[in-house]
């Protein structure tokens, strides 16, 4: 269709005429554009797609858009100026467009079907689900087990450690010429016509529970009748220690790193749930039932600086069999164990046998957790461990697992009995020892005890060690002519079949120069939790930091920024750009 039979595209600033038009025709003359206007009055374009509305409401609307508006042009375009702000609509459709997230500039294409949309918007949101279902799961796995241990080293070198604590029971737990020097010496005991016998009856009572041979009611008249403070009070502990083997005949010989020591110098009496023991390296002793003192310099743990025999502890043992009264088992010789310096030496429960005849090799092999200062941090809950400065006891001074079991029994036992074993040397100075009659009592409290759930953590910083033992017969042909025979008492030596029925030799070592040390870390700082989230919604969502920046910009920081400012934005398609108009026939079309 040509320009002058059809008409043309009208610029609505210029009027594009014919030759053969007169001035004066309405269609042809200046007057034409506001005719057009006046024409197309009720037509309004909203979205570019014209829509009728009544006289009434188009007169409301052009009033406050003739109010509001102004005609600008820039870059040869019509634009409006205007003081209203994008909807949140417009603020999500720029965000969908503009975001690093990955598939949602798809769902807000214009060109998209419902179909697309949906797909897109579901498979985002699957996405995200996914990610947010591992990061939970990883917070949970946080937030239950926030500590982690892991090998530090496999190669921690034994001079950093302490030397485990070695401590020797004698199965003989009263010594039979003790008991007899006793009875002779002491008026209580002749007043009350005591015998061997009932003297053992009553300690075997008190120790091991059950019913004496002299008889239940003869053992309690016999406490009621000895006067008060030798066997039924606090010097019950005393006495048991006066009874027991004393660590000078215990121990016939010491060396120390291939050194001869007096044993009695390294050695320390302690009481047991077994009777008294003879032990080496113990950090702590309980022996006035007070609140623990600092440590003195004296007893600290001791370390070796090597392995092998020669860097360890060797002694030589004698049982003195001929001098048993009343044993807690039915072997012959001791019971050793091994242990740490912090722990107090519970022989019922742990250790190994040690026979006369016997010459024992004990190689220990020593592993070592300690705590980084990020799990310093946590809350004692959390990391379900105690720092030895973390001390919620009461009678210790330093906080260890052994320590806390130890005063929580003995806070059982005097809450239900009213009374404590003599080897419990804790509590208060005022609680009393246990007497025969309420040794039922006792047993039914150990009873109870074990069966609670009892909290006693374990320490952040701890050394385990195990024990690998082998032995040989005891002794040869060439120990007479050792140095060791040389400096024990001639009688024992002379006397080989003594040597085989009463003697043994024990030697603990370590058994390599290194051992294993563990790390507890904590299982993610808070850059690694931050990592781990990044990468599971970045693997998930395409999700970053700046995809946050974009959300709480496009949410609210972009409306603060431009609230004051005026919006331009593009004009309505203008109706004349739509229009055709038909100079010969004078006449507009309008393609709707």
């Amino acid at each position: 269709m040509t320009e002058a039979a059809v008409g043309h595209r009208i610029n609505p600033f210029s009027i594009h005429r014919s030759d053969g038009d007169s001035d004066d025709d309405p269609w042809t003359t200046a007057a034409m554009p506001r005719m057009i206007r006046n024409r197309i009055k009720p037509m309004i374009i909203l979205g570019g797609v014209p829509k009728r509305q009544t006289a009434g409401v188009l007169a409301k609307r052009m009033k406050k858009e003739r109010s509001q508006k102004k005609m600008a042009v820039r870059f040869g375009r019509c634009v409006h100026a205007t003081d209203i702000p994008p909807t949140f609509g417009t603020h999500l459709r720029d965000f969908m467009h503009a975001t690093s997230m990955h598939g949602l500039k798809y769902a807000a294409e214009k060109q998209a079907t419902c179909i697309e949309r949906f797909l897109w918007i579901a498979l985002f949101l699957a996405c995200f689900c996914t990610a947010v279902f591992f990061i939970m799961r990883m917070w949970s796995k946080w937030v239950s087990s926030p500590v982690i241990i892991s090998v530090e080293s496999t190669d921690f070198p034994n001079s950093q450690i302490n030397f485990p604590t070695v401590s020797i029971c004698n199965v003989n737990q009263v010594s039979n010429a003790i008991v007899l020097s006793l009875i002779s010496s002491n008026r209580f005991y002749r007043d009350a016509n005591m015998s061997r016998e009932n003297v053992l009856d009553l300690l075997g009572g008190l120790m091991r529970g059950g019913v004496p041979d002299s008889g239940e009611d003869y053992i309690t008249q016999l406490e009621d009748s000895i006067h008060m403070g030798d066997l039924t009070s606090a010097n019950l502990t005393l006495f048991m220690r006066n009874v027991a083997q004393p660590c000078s005949q215990m121990l016939l010989y010491c060396e120390w790193q291939s050194k001869p020591v007096n044993c009695s110098n390294i050695f320390q009496l302690v009481p047991s749930n077994q009777g008294f023991c003879c032990v080496y390296n113990l950090q702590t002793i309980h022996l006035n039932r007070k609140r623990n003192r600092a440590v003195p310099l004296g007893q600290q743990p001791v370390k070796a600086y090597g392995e092998g025999v020669q860097m360890g502890l060797t002694v030589l043992l004698d049982a003195q069999i001929d001098d048993y009264a009343l044993t807690s088992s039915f072997f012959r010789g001791f019971k050793v164990l091994i242990h740490h310096p912090e722990d107090q030496p519970d022989p019922s429960t742990k250790g190994f046998a040690v026979s006369p005849g016997d010459e024992v090799y004990v190689g220990v092999t020593a592993s070592s957790i300690f705590s980084t200062e990020d799990v310093r941090l946590l809350a004692p809950t959390a990391r379900n461990c105690r720092y030895n400065n973390e001390n919620t006891l009461n009678y210790f001074s330093r906080y260890s697992q052994s320590n806390c079991l130890m005063e929580r029994m003995a806070k059982t036992i005097a809450r239900q009995c009213g009374c404590l074993p003599f080897y419990f040397l804790v509590g208060d100075e005022a609680t009393a020892i246990c007497r025969y009659k309420k040794k039922p009592c006792v047993q039914s409290a150990f009873h109870d005890f074990h069966k609670k759930d009892v909290h006693c953590p374990v320490n952040c910083n701890t050394t385990s060690y195990s024990a690998d033992i082998s032995r040989g017969q005891f002794p040869n042909g060439d120990f007479m002519s050792s140095r060791m025979a040389r400096d024990i008492n001639p009688n024992i030596i002379s006397n080989e079949s003594y040597l085989q029925n009463n003697v043994a030799l024990l030697h603990v070592f370590f058994r390599d120069r290194s051992g294993i040390q563990y790390r507890r870390d904590v299982r993610y700082e808070w850059q690694d939790f931050v990592s781990a989230v990044g990468g599971l919604l970045g693997l998930g969502v395409g999700f970053s930091l700046l995809s946050l920046i974009e959300i709480l910009y496009f949410c609210g920081l972009r409306s603060c920024l431009r609230r004051n400012r005026v919006f331009l934005a593009p004009a309505p398609v203008h109706p004349l750009n739509t229009v055709e108009f038909d100079v010969k026939k004078r006449h507009l079309r309008l393609h709707i």
